[in-house]
C-alpha cells in the first residue's frame, strides 16, 4: 500500500468511500397517448359500432340516402332550345316528379325516366329562363313535383355497404436472469416486476403509433397482418392544409357539415400544429389584457365555428402534417384479446414472460371526419 502525505483527506484515498446513490430512477421518455385516449382506449369502439361474434377482420355496415347530385352524358352539348329528351350518367336516382337545377340555373321538370339507359323527358325551363348544357354538366334534384292522380314510379335504391380492419398483434417478453432477480439495486426490488412495469406503456405508445401510422395488411404465414390508421378511412373530405389559415381549417370542418355531419369535432394536432392553430385566435381581435395583467395569451382547448364545434387534442406523436378531424361517436379501437402476461416455458436460468394483446381500429361514416394534408 502507498504512504500517502498528510494531511488525508477526501480527494486522498476515495476506495472506502460510500456512493451515495438516489433510490429512486427518473425516467422522462414520454409514453402518453392522446388520440387513443380520446377514442376511448383499446375498447371504445364495441359500443358504438356494436359487433357480434370475434374474428381477426372486423368488418361494419354503412348506407346512404339517394344521392341528390349526379351528370348529364349527352353526345353533344344542348343549346337553349326545347330539347326535351336528355341522358344522365345515373338514371336509377330519378323518378318522374323530379326537379333539376343545371349548373347553368335552368330548372328542369322530369316527366319521363328510363333507369336502364338513363334517358330522361323532361320539361324545360321550369320556372326559369332556358340554358344552354353540357355534355356532362351537373345537376342537382331541388325539390319534387307529381302530377295529381298520377301512377306510381319507381327509383333505385343505395346498397348497403361495408368497410373493414384487421386485428393486430402486439408483443413483448420480458426475460430476467434469476441472478438478477435476487442482488440488491437501487430503484427497484425486483427487476422483473420493474422491467415488467415498463411493458404496458411501451405497448401503448406502439398502438398509438399504429393508429397514426398503420397500412391495412391482411398478412399470410410470413407476413403479419396489420390494422389500417386513420388515414386509411378519412378519404372523402381531404382538404390541402399547405400555408394553412384560419379559413382553410374552417373549411375542412365545412366539407364534413356539406356531407351531412353534426355536432362537436376533435381535431388532433402536433405540438407544431396547435401552435399554428393558436396563433389565428391569440390576437387583439379575440383577446384583450388588462394594462395590470402580467401573463399575456390564450390557451385554446376548443373552436367554435360556424359548422360545429372543435376540441383541439396535441399529440406529439402525430406527424406535422397531417391534421384529422374526428366525429368520436364514429371511432375507437376493437379489442379481440385484452393485454395478458403469459408465463413462457422455462429455457434456462432466468424467468420469461410475453405480454401479448391484438387489437384494431374502425372507423364508421367517412363523410363525418375531415383530414388536413402537407400542413405547412
Amino acid at each position: 500500500m502507498a504512504n500517502i502525505a498528510s494531511p488525508y483527506s477526501t480527494y486522498s484515498d476515495t476506495t472506502p468511500q460510500k456512493r451515495i446513490i438516489s433510490d429512486v430512477i427518473t425516467m422522462i421518455s414520454p409514453y402518453d397517448t392522446p388520440f387513443l385516449d380520446i377514442i376511448g382506449g383499446l375498447d371504445g369502439g364495441s359500443g358504438k359500432f356494436k359487433f357480434i361474434g370475434k374474428g381477426k377482420m372486423v368488418e361494419w355496415l354503412e348506407d346512404t340516402l339517394t344521392p341528390l347530385s349526379g351528370t348529364f352524358s349527352l353526345a353533344a352539348n344542348e343549346t337553349v332550345g326545347n330539347v326535351v329528351t336528355l341522358t344522365v350518367a345515373d338514371g336509377n336516382m330519378l323518378q318522374p316528379g323530379h326537379i333539376l337545377l343545371t349548373d347553368n340555373k335552368e330548372m328542369l321538370w322530369v316527366s319521363a325516366v328510363t333507369p336502364s339507359t338513363g334517358v330522361i323527358i323532361v320539361t324545360r325551363a321550369f320556372g326559369t329562363s332556358s340554358a344552354s348544357i353540357l355534355t356532362t354538366a351537373a345537376f342537382s334534384v331541388v325539390g319534387m313535383a307529381r302530377l295529381e292522380g298520377d301512377d306510381s314510379d319507381s327509383i333505385g335504391f343505395t346498397d348497403i355497404s361495408t368497410n373493414y380492419n384487421y386485428t393486430q398483434i402486439f408483443h413483448k417478453e420480458i426475460k430476467v436472469t434469476e441472478t438478477e432477480r435476487v442482488i440488491d439495486n437501487y430503484g427497484f426490488s425486483d427487476a422483473y416486476q420493474y422491467q415488467a412495469a415498463k411493458s404496458m406503456p411501451e405497448m401503448m405508445r406502439l398502438i398509438e403509433l399504429s393508429i397514426l401510422n398503420g397500412y391495412r395488411t391482411a398478412g399470410s404465414a410470413t407476413t403479419p397482418r396489420a390494422m389500417g390508421g386513420y388515414r386509411t378511412f378519412i378519404t372523402s373530405n381531404t382538404l390541402s392544409g399547405a400555408s394553412m389559415t384560419q379559413a382553410t381549417f374552417e373549411n375542412a370542418i365545412k366539407l364534413i357539415y356539406a356531407d351531412g355531419g353534426s355536432g362537436k369535432y376533435t381535431a388532433i394536432c402536433s405540438p407544431t400544429n396547435m401552435q399554428k392553430i393558436k396563433n389565428f385566435y391569440d390576437s387583439s381581435s379575440f383577446l384583450r389584457v388588462d394594462r395590470t395583467e402580467t401573463t399575456v395569451g390564450m390557451r385554446i382547448n376548443g373552436i367554435i365555428t360556424p359548422f360545429g364545434e372543435v376540441d383541439l387534442v396535441m399529440d406529439r406523436w402525430i406527424s406535422d402534417s397531417y391534421i384529422p378531424i374526428l366525429d368520436l361517436n364514429n371511432i375507437g379501437m376493437v379489442t379481440l384479446r385484452p393485454f395478458a402476461v403469459e408465463e413462457l416455458a422455462k429455457t434456462g436460468d432466468a424467468m420469461k414472460t410475453e405480454l401479448v394483446g391484438e387489437f384494431t381500429l374502425a372507423i364508421k361514416a367517412n363523410e363525418s371526419h375531415a383530414l388536413l394534408s402537407g400542413v405547412s
